[in-house]
Formats: structure tokens, sequence, C-alpha cells
């Protein structure tokens, strides 16, 4: 919704979104790994979405889950590891096959599992004032990466872009959006 409100699109028109689901796939393995077995065990799951303008935040939310947890039910995450394995290597073998130099697949990416952080204290002792726990890849995939945290019962973010792709103020104007659009739909 933020992206289409930042693109300036009518209402009436139709465009298509993708939104990529990463889902850390340690616990779905046989035997199961913890989260703090070393290595990359991360799927993606790629949701394409029509959308129109009309939209209220909360279907829009219910829509996109079911998509992804349909899609995980199905078990999407791995059968389509190749494909998303094969659109990583064309991308690093071949990284100006666009005219934007990228193959970019959705705009946004986000992270199946939320990532619950209460060691602030530990932090303040040791001298450590913000920190950001993130990776990203840019090439093929999302441009934008947004990771969330809910630190000491608060919502926050890190928005991870690529530069000169984007701009820090098409950035802030994004976020600008994201907020006012939360903000309207909580009150």
């Amino acid at each position: 919704m933020a992206a289409r409100l930042f693109k300036g699109i009518p209402d009436g028109q139709w465009e298509k979104y993708a939104v990529v689901t990463l889902t850390d796939c340690r616990k779905l393995l046989e035997p199961s790994l913890s989260s703090h077995h070393v290595g990359f065990y991360h799927s993606a799951i790629l949701n394409t979405h029509d959308m129109n303008g009309g939209e209220e935040l909360w279907e829009l939310a219910r829509r996109t889950y079911n998509s992804f947890r349909d899609a995980m039910n199905a078990d999407k995450h791995f059968t389509d590891m190749a494909d998303l394995n094969f659109l990583m290597c064309r991308a690093i073998e071949n990284p100006v096959l666009t005219p934007a130099s990228s193959l970019r697949t959705a705009f946004i990416s986000v992270f199946e599992d939320p990532v619950i952080d209460e060691t602030n204290d530990k932090c303040k002792e040791m001298g450590i004032e913000d920190y950001v726990g993130c990776a990203s890849v840019h090439g093929v995939g999302p441009s934008i990466a947004i990771f969330d945290t809910v630190r000491d019962g608060k919502l926050d973010c890190a928005c991870v872009y690529p530069y000169p792709l984007h701009s820090r103020e098409q950035m802030q104007e994004l976020i600008d959006n994201m907020r006012k659009i939360l903000i309207d739909c909580c009150e």
C-alpha cells in the first residue's frame, strides 16, 4: 500500500506487487536443527498480489497471510528452492541483465519468524546504544528489506536498501507512507 501511494497510481488502476517471505527451515528439517546451528538454512516464498488501490490494510494483510500460509502448507518453500537457487546464480553471474542492473522479483522482503529481543540491559552494560542484525541479498529478489524486531516490547524496524538504486529521500517517503497507513488503520 505504501509503495502504491509512493508511486501515485490512481485508485482503480490494477498493479501487481510481490512479497518474498524468508523462512528459516531449520525447525522443518529431519532431524530439526536449533536456531543456533551455524549455516544458511533459509528458503523463500514468493507471492504476487494484484491491487487496485481500494484495499483496506487488514483485508490486504489477511489476503497476503493466507497466500503465504497456503504456500507453506503446500511445501512451496521446499519445492521452489531449485528455482530460487537458479535465479540467484544467474543474478550473481550476470549482474547487468536488466537496465537497472538487477533481477528484482519483488519490492520488499519480510521474515516469517518474529525476532523478540529483551537484551537491553546487557547492551547498556557493554556500552552499546543501538544495533541492527540483518542480512540481505540484493540482485535477485527484493530491492528493499525490512527487518522488524520487538525490542523491549516496542516495534523496532530497520530498512535496508541498495544505493544508488534507491535514494535516502525515496526511502524516507516510503517509510513515512508506511507509518501513516499503520497509524490511520490503528486509530
